[in-house]
């Protein structure tokens, strides 16, 4: 009985300090647990600094490139038409010799007729009476590939003309007259497409779409309507800029019925109407 008593005296300290052993252990584990999380609270909350720090000087670049790319945007284009008035003032005195221009249309003639009456369908637009502002805009626009179309190059010969060349060209075409009967499109309402013109065409191409030089805008009428809508998705689909601004949206707005209303009252004006 003694040694029993002894046994089970022996046993129960050994019995506590195991407990204490397991709760020490379950405190240290404890504490590793919390000191992990800590830890990883802190590295979370550092990498959430970090990134924004990141996204802070990425934003900061981005506005510092933007900046900088509008600035030398506006410089280029400020010095542009500093060096487009220069060189119209240099015309300002010069008469176009017709009979050089006449020459060179030769090549003109190859793709837009001989009377620059284009072709039906309007794959090559009628360019004959078009004014001269509009027709040396157009040829410098083709020349510096502002307007891309290698043909005007190569088979025109626009890349190797000065001004006063393209001078005379434009001089010798805008003095073409021909009596052209453009057709309109199958479908369409003039009458709808009068109203719309009215109020969103007339400001700058004029009310009988006869065009405007303060504004720089062609004519529109006595042109293929085909032509007119190819040029109308180039705008929409931003390959060229419309009155020169970037942001235009003019064309956006409308429905495709509504643009072939407007084709057809501009195919319905007379282009010989005195204005």
């Amino acid at each position: 009985m003694r040694n029993l008593i002894a046994g089970r005296t022996v046993a129960v300290p050994r019995a506590i300090a195991y407990v204490r052993r397991a709760e020490n252990n379950d405190e240290r584990a404890a504490l590793i647990r919390r000191d992990a999380r800590a830890l990883r609270a802190r590295r979370s909350s550092n990498k959430e600094r970090m990134e924004q720090v990141s996204m802070s000087l990425s934003r900061s670049l981005l506005a510092a490139l933007f900046a900088a790319t509008v600035a030398l945007g506006l410089s280029l284009s400020s010095q542009a038409r500093d060096d487009y008035e220069a060189r119209n003032e240099a015309l300002d005195d010069y008469e176009p010799d017709l009979e050089a221009g006449e020459v060179m249309f030769r090549q003109c003639a190859l793709c837009h007729g001989k009377h620059g009456q284009g072709i039906l369908g309007g794959k090559y637009p009628r360019i004959a009476g078009l004014p001269e502002y509009y027709l040396m805009n157009a040829l410098r626009d083709y020349q510096t590939g502002k307007r891309g179309y290698d043909a005007m190059l190569v088979v025109g010969g626009l890349k190797t003309y000065d001004d006063r060349d393209l001078m005379d060209l434009a001089g010798y075409i805008a003095d073409i007259e021909i009596d052209l009967d453009v057709p309109g499109p199958e479908e369409g309402s003039a009458r709808s497409g009068r109203r719309l013109y009215k109020y969103d065409c007339k400001t700058c191409h004029g009310r009988k779409a006869e065009g405007k030089s303060r504004k720089d805008s062609p004519p529109l009428r006595g042109q293929y309507h085909e032509y007119l809508e190819r040029q109308i998705q180039l705008f929409i689909n931003k390959e060229r800029i419309h009155a020169d601004d970037p942001e235009d949206k003019t064309f956006v707005a409308y429905e495709p019925d509504e643009l072939t209303d407007i084709l057809a009252y501009i195919a319905s004006l007379d282009d010989k109407d005195d204005d």
